[in-house]
């Protein structure tokens, strides 16, 4: 039986295909180069030892039964959108959202005109402060972190493995003192013990990137759609990169309409 990621991956299967069938001659006349190209072409262990951002792009294929798709065939015309981006560089490639993923948030707001985003996970604010910059001037983003005095206890169990609660204190060090702080709400709180209709409910886009583990991506998918209007969406990071964040995702598709994008770890699900 075809799964859906043997399905999409067809059409790139061919092109590559074409493109050796194109290149033959070549082959046959330089063969140690052409092993050599393939070789390291194949198997990027070099990319993704020396570059963060290789190594994200792959891992991203990790886990997921997804097939991944372009941003423009989720979101036609998105292209078109103009967006800003402030301070996008400087953070963990291999954790926080990399400047690519975070140009897609800010295409997919600004396309969307989403006004009222929830954000589960500030960390440093500066995804907080790229959805603030690209939503209308009357849009609120609100973000949820723990508190700066938070005393390790949680509402939900978390393996060890799965416990990646920041030092970055205080959190949304980036949307401070910006133009667009005034955008900004900060919540704090644990996400599974919050009353999200008091965030501000109905949401246009939810974006989560909290705690990891299976139990609180649940916890906060459930929530989110419960929370986000009609029309609205549900976004997800690290879907491909870590395998509880994947199986939400991938069961969550099987209620709504999801799609993974392409040459990142999102994956966006359409509230209808």
């Amino acid at each position: 039986m075809t799964s859906g990621i043997e399905l999409a991956l067809l059409p790139r299967v061919m092109a590559v295909l074409r493109s050796i069938g194109r290149n033959i001659p070549r082959f046959i006349q330089h063969p140690g180069r052409a092993l050599r190209l393939l070789s390291r072409r194949m198997l990027p262990v070099r990319a993704m030892l020396g570059d963060p951002l290789a190594y994200h792009t792959v891992g991203s294929w990790t886990f997921g039964r997804l097939p991944r798709v372009d941003i423009t065939q989720a979101f036609p015309r998105i292209e078109e959108a103009e967006i800003v981006l402030v301070k996008p560089l400087g953070g963990d490639a291999e954790t926080s959202v990399t400047p690519h993923e975070m140009a897609v948030l800010c295409a997919i707001v600004r396309s969307t005109g989403a006004k009222r985003i929830l954000e589960i996970g500030t960390f440093d604010g500066r995804t907080a402060l790229n959805l603030a910059a690209n939503a209308p001037a009357d849009g609120l983003v609100t973000t949820v972190d723990l508190p700066a005095d938070w005393n390790r206890g949680l509402a939900l169990k978390v393996p060890h493995h799965a416990m990646n609660a920041t030092s970055v204190l205080p959190s949304g060090l980036k949307y401070r003192d910006t133009p667009y702080a005034p955008r900004v709400r900060q919540v704090y709180g644990d996400s599974a013990a919050l009353d999200w209709s008091a965030l501000g409910v109905p949401f246009d886009m939810v974006f989560i990137d909290g705690c990891h583990s299976y139990d609180y991506v649940m916890s906060d998918t459930l929530r989110a759609l419960g929370s986000v209007r009609q029309g609205g969406l549900v976004i997800w990071h690290d879907y491909g990169m870590i395998e509880d964040v994947s199986r939400v995702v991938d069961e969550t598709a099987s209620r709504i309409q999801v799609r993974a994008i392409r040459s990142t770890s999102l994956a966006v699900g359409f509230v209808s």
